[in-house]
């Protein structure tokens, strides 16, 4: 049980220590399924919105086939957070004190906040601006930071792999 004076690193250890934690890394197959199902669902989350961002950026055209890259976009990064959080169980002793996965959730909060911006700001008036053909600049600026951070996001959660 954990108390509420136990440190969070106390509670990462706990976590790791888990029966599903224990029975996820001592399967022969269930870590690797969990693990590449992971990645696998990167292409579908982040290519999707990278499609989108491309679109916002005006390097690409055609509104109603980037809007449908947004819903399979939603499934991949559903994806991608359960596999994530069960990665982390097995790991999370591990992960604590990883600078990769520390920054790698900062920038996902980075893009959360971003993706926030963009939808209540930017996304009700979409269909305005996309049949005058130009996409403002506040739109623009959230695109543009969308792809860096998340190649941000990408390289943190590899090279936190070769850290464990």
């Amino acid at each position: 049980m954990i108390l509420p004076s136990t440190s969070l690193f106390d509670w990462c250890q706990w976590l790791q220590n888990t029966p599903l934690a224990t029975m996820i890394n001592e399967s022969i197959w269930l870590f690797p399924l969990i693990e590449g199902s992971h990645i696998l669902a990167l292409p579908i989350s982040v290519g999707m919105i990278v499609m989108f961002d491309l679109r916002l950026l005006g390097l690409t055209t055609g509104s109603k086939v980037t809007n449908e890259f947004l819903r399979w976009s939603r499934f991949g990064f559903a994806v991608m957070l359960i596999t994530g959080v069960f990665l982390f169980i097995t790991q999370a002793g591990k992960a604590y004190g990883n600078p990769f996965f520390r920054t790698k959730l900062l920038l996902l909060l980075v893009l959360g906040i971003n993706a926030a911006v963009y939808q209540w700001i930017f996304y009700p008036k979409m269909s305005q601006w996309d049949l005058a053909g130009k996409t403002p600049a506040g739109a623009r600026f959230c695109a543009g930071l969308s792809l860096i951070v998340w190649i941000g996001v990408i390289v943190c959660g590899r090279t936190m792999a070769y850290e464990f």
